[in-house]
């Protein structure tokens, strides 16, 4: 018997059993490309103008220099909704500011803007294209927060308001909750406005439905220089309005004269912040504007809310957007909500007494001093580059 034979099956040891070969993991399967979605467009995009008195308003200009880089984007033409009476030179100017072609209505009921009429001349219009426009652009102003809702509700498409950026890119929709919509969404409008007070920046896309609609703050896009050799074509079309669109008749419109140099057209502002103590420090503000050829006083909200000046000259995300050639921040602190308003300024000189003040991030030049010593200082010495400029011309007609 073998020497395993006689031991007990407790000390029995079980001969090693070869290891077995490894297997090779099976490769894993390619995901699926995302099937592309192209909601039918015609890849135009339309600016709806805003006139008062037969006076193209900035934020169309405006609106045309942001919608010319979509349409370069999207490869398609750039176009602009006019609505008004006797506005022939009015739509000239949209072409040598940069719209391809002019959808002109021409009507005395669309003299003055009405909520109604105006949304049943431009959806009318819109429906006549087959397939829809890409994009339509509105300004966020009183006009513009009316009527772009009312436009968006009737096509049912999505509408952001007050952005600040606008631009062209793909999305890709993977929400199996929605599994008719999974896919790639290629030239996308991309709403980007301010969230959170300001401190983050929202992307908004809606690319289900053209139209693809968005609001912009004015003062923030960039118009295109006016070139009159531009040419483009104005297309005259119908008004056909309806009983129901004269359910609200304007009695009498009453504007007010303003003294003052428009915030939205100032060459330079001076800008006035709680650091002034109260409303006489204004004062001297506009005596600092008063030494520019195009200059106006300006507010933080901080001080419109204190009753020390009236809120037409507030800046910031609840009042104007402005970009000056020169902006002067006086004792303005720089909290972001005023920031987002004033920080695309050509030139930003700040001046307040904190030197961790965040308003010396956004400018180019900073003085850490008292308002009342700097800028009497400043007055002192434009009103002597003035006079000494004064001096040298009437020297050289003499000459």
């Amino acid at each position: 018997m073998s020497q395993n034979e006689n031991q007990s099956p407790e000390t029995q040891k079980e001969a090693p059993k070869p290891a077995a070969a490894a297997q090779p993991e099976a490769p894993k399967p390619e995901p699926e490309p995302m099937r592309e979605i192209i909601t039918p467009s015609n890849k135009e995009v339309i600016v709806i103008a805003e006139q008062v008195q037969g006076q193209i308003q900035t934020v169309t200009l405006e609106l045309l220099g942001a919608g010319r880089d979509l349409a370069n984007k999207l490869g398609g033409k750039l176009s602009c909704v006019l609505l008004g009476h006797n506005l022939k030179d009015a739509a000239q100017k949209l072409i040598h500011y940069g719209a391809e072609r002019v959808y002109l209505a021409d009507h005395p009921e669309l003299e003055n803007y009405r909520t109604l009429p105006f949304r049943r001349v431009i959806t009318d219009l819109l429906q006549t294209f087959d397939p829809p426009p890409h994009i339509l652009l509105l300004g966020s102003t009183t006009t513009g927060r009316d009527l772009a809702p009312r436009i968006a509700a009737f096509f049912k498409t999505g509408l952001t308001a007050d952005c600040t950026e606008l631009d062209i890119g793909p999305y890709e929709h993977t929400n199996k909750a929605d599994p008719d919509k999974l896919g790639l969404y290629p030239g996308c409008l991309y709403a980007i406005r301010p969230s959170f007070g300001e401190s983050l920046k929202a992307r908004i896309l809606g690319p289900w439905n053209n139209p693809q609609m968005a609001t912009t703050r004015p003062g923030v896009m960039i118009p295109l220089q006016m070139d009159t050799s531009r040419t483009g074509e104005i297309r005259e079309i119908p008004v056909n309005l309806k009983p129901e669109d004269y359910r609200l008749e304007i009695m009498e419109i009453v504007r007010e004269a303003q003294s003052t140099v428009n915030l939205d057209e100032a060459d330079v502002v001076v800008a006035g912040g709680f650091g002034l103590g109260g409303s006489e420090g204004f004062e001297l503000l506009k005596e600092l504007a008063a030494c520019f050829e195009n200059g106006v006083i300006g507010a933080s909200r901080k001080v419109v809310d204190s009753g020390w000046i009236p809120y037409q000259y507030q800046i910031g995300q609840t009042g104007k957007t402005v970009r000056p050639k020169v902006y002067i921040a006086c004792g303005i602190s720089g909290a972001i909500q005023h920031k987002v308003g004033m920080q695309k300024s050509g030139l930003i000189i700040a001046i307040n007494k904190d030197a961790d003040a965040p308003i010396f991030q956004v400018a180019h030049h900073g003085i850490v001093g008292d308002v009342f010593q700097v800028v009497p200082e400043l007055i002192r010495q434009l009103k002597a580059g003035k006079q000494l400029g004064s001096s040298v011309s009437q020297q050289k007609t003499l000459v």
